[in-house]
C-alpha cells in the first residue's frame, strides 16, 4: 500500500513527505537532487526497498524544497535551509530523533543536520556524498570538471525528461522498457528542465567542509567503486576527516545505486544500526492474498461482538487450510492473509478449501494468486510478486479465485481448469496483465 502524502510547514514553504511502518527507530532517507514522494512508489522495486528498510524501523522520505510535491522557488536554496526543512518533516512526522540516510546533496543535507541537531539525529549514512561539490584547495575532486560541468548542464538542459542521464550512467537499463518509462515519468513529475538546473547549481554549490567537524554522532560512509568517473578517495577524506565515521566501498552492479537501491544497500545499513546482517535470500513462491468481501458492510450488519467472533473463526479456518496445503503465513491485516506455498498447485487448492470453509460460515472470501520471487529475510518475506497477488486478489468476486498467466501456465497438466478473465491494468504494478479464473474445483 502506498502511504498518504502530507505536508510539513518549513518558513514559508510546504514540504511534502510520507511515512511507512513503524518500529523502535526512524529512519529518514534524504533524496539525491531532485525527487517526488508520490512517483517514487510507482516503481515495485522501490516499493521492496522501503518495505526491507522498514524492517528496521519507520521510515519517513520527503521531496526536498524545490523539487516533487514540495514548493518549487525560484532562486538557490542553501544547505543549512535544506536541512531546516528536514527537521520541519521530523517535526511534522512526530520524529524526536532519527537516524538520517542521504544520497549526493541529500547526504550533504543529512551531514549538516546532524552538526546543526546533534540532538535529533542518532546516526548517518551517508552515500556519494562529496564534502564539496566542487574542486577546492585542500579538496582536488569535486563532482566535475569545468568542461564536465558543462555537459551535465546540458544534458539537464536538452535530455531532462526523457531518462538521459540514467541511460548514460547505467546504459544497460535503455533495453528496459518499463524502467526507462517510469524514469521519465518520475524525472517530469520531480522538477521542469529549469527546475532540475536549479537544484543541480545548487548541488555543484555545496560546501560543507566546514560542518564535518561539529558531525559527533556515527556516520558510515558509502561508496560505490564502479560509480562512472567518481574515485573513491573523496570518500577516504570524508570519512577520516569526520569524526567517528568509517567507510565501505561497495560494488553495485546496476550502475545508479541513486535510482534503483541495491539489496546490499539495506545490507550494509543494517549491520551499520543492529551490527548484524540476516541474511535477506531470493526465493521462488507461489503467493496467495485473500480477504473477505463487503466486510464493512458485515461489522456494520452484524455488530461488534458477532463481527468478532466470525473474524476468529475465519482466522482459525485459513490457518487449518494453510497447514493442509502445506503453506506459510507472511502477513494478516484485518481479514486479510497473505499466504506463501513451494507449489502453484498447492497455493490453488488452498485458496478453493479457504473459499468453501468460509462460504460454510456465510463469508464471501475471494483470492489472488501468482508466482515470482520474493524476498525472504529472518520470518519476513517481501516482493513484487506479493504486490501482484493482492492487486489479482482485488480483482475476484466473492467465492473467486483469480490467477495470473504465469501460474496458470505453471500448473498445466495438474487437472486444474480456468477460464480467461480478461487483460487488465493492475495499479502500481506496470504493463497488462492478463488473469484467469478457476473454473474447476481442486479434487
Amino acid at each position: 500500500m502506498i502511504p498518504d502524502t502530507a505536508f510539513a510547514r518549513s518558513g514559508d514553504a510546504d514540504i511534502a513527505y510520507k511515512v511507512v511502518g513503524e518500529g523502535v527507530r526512524d529512519l529518514l532517507l534524504a533524496f539525491p537532487l531532485v525527487s517526488n514522494v508520490d512517483a517514487f512508489f510507482e516503481l515495485a522495486e522501490n516499493r521492496e526497498f522501503v518495505e526491507r528498510l522498514s524492517a528496521l524501523g519507520r521510515v519517513i522520505l520527503f521531496d526536498k524544497r524545490g523539487a516533487g510535491m514540495s514548493d518549487r522557488g525560484t532562486g538557490p536554496v542553501s544547505v543549512e535551509q535544506h536541512s531546516d526543512d528536514l527537521v520541519a518533516v521530523l517535526d511534522a512526522a512526530g520524529s524526536a530523533r532519527a537516524v538520517l540516510l542521504g544520497w549526493f546533496d541529500g547526504g550533504a543535507t543529512c551531514l549538516v543536520t546532524a552538526a546543526r541537531h546533534p540532538d535529533r539525529v542518532e546516526s548517518v549514512v551517508a552515500y556519494e556524498v562529496l564534502a564539496s561539490g566542487r574542486r577546492a584547495p585542500g579538496f582536488p575532486w569535486g563532482f566535475a570538471s569545468p568542461f564536465g560541468e558543462r555537459a551535465m548542464r546540458k544534458l539537464v538542459t536538452m535530455g531532462w525528461g526523457q531518462a538521459a542521464m540514467a541511460r548514460m550512467m547505467a546504459p544497460d537499463w535503455a533495453g528496459d522498457a518499463r524502467l526507462i518509462d517510469w524514469l521519465v515519468r518520475y524525472e517530469r513529475l520531480s522538477a521542469p528542465p529549469s527546475g532540475a538546473l536549479r537544484v543541480l547549481e545548487d548541488a555543484l554549490a555545496l560546501d560543507i567542509r566546514d560542518h564535518l567537524a561539529n558531525v559527533a554522532v556515527p556516520v558510515l560512509v558509502i561508496h560505490d567503486r564502479d560509480y562512472p568517473g567518481v574515485p573513491a578517495a573523496p570518500f577516504r577524506w570524508l570519512a577520516d576527516t569526520l569524526p567517528d565515521a568509517r567507510l565501505r566501498v561497495v560494488r553495485h552492479t546496476d550502475g545508479a545505486p541513486f535510482i534503483l537501491p541495491s539489496d546490499d544497500l539495506v545490507d550494509e545499513i543494517e549491520e551499520f544500526l543492529v551490527g548484524t546482517r540476516s541474511g535477506a535470500r531470493r526465493e521462488l513462491a507461489s503467493i496467495v492474498f485473500t480477504d473477505i468481501v463487503g466486510s464493512t458492510e458485515e461489522l456494520a450488519g452484524s455488530g461488534d461482538l458477532r463481527w468478532g467472533n466470525l473474524l476468529s473463526g475465519h482466522r482459525e479456518s485459513i490457518r487449518r487450510s494453510l497447514s493442509r496445503f502445506g503453506g506459510r503465513e507472511v502477513n494478516t491485516a484485518g481479514d486479510g492473509f497473505v499466504v506463501a506455498f513451494a507449489l502453484p498447485s498447492s497455493a490453488i487448492r488452498f485458496a478453493q478449501d479457504a473459499i468453501a470453509a468460509a462460504e460454510a460460515m456465510g463469508l464471501g472470501l475471494r483470492a489472488g494468486v501468482h508466482c515470482g520471487e520474493v524476498l525472504v529475510r529472518d520470518e519476513d518475506m517481501v516482493g513484487i510478486a506479493i504486490h501482484v497477488a493482492a492487486r489479482v486478489s482485488a480483482l475476484a468476486k466473492a467465492g473467486e479465485v483469480l490467477v495470473t498467466d504465469t501460474v496458470r501456465v505453471l500448473v498445466e497438466g495438474s487437472g486444474l481448469a480456468f477460464q480467461t478473465a480478461g487483460e487488465h491494468a493492475l495499479r502500481g504494478v506496470p504493463g497488462a496483465w492478463t488473469l484467469f479464473r478457476l473454473e474447476v474445483p481442486a479434487p
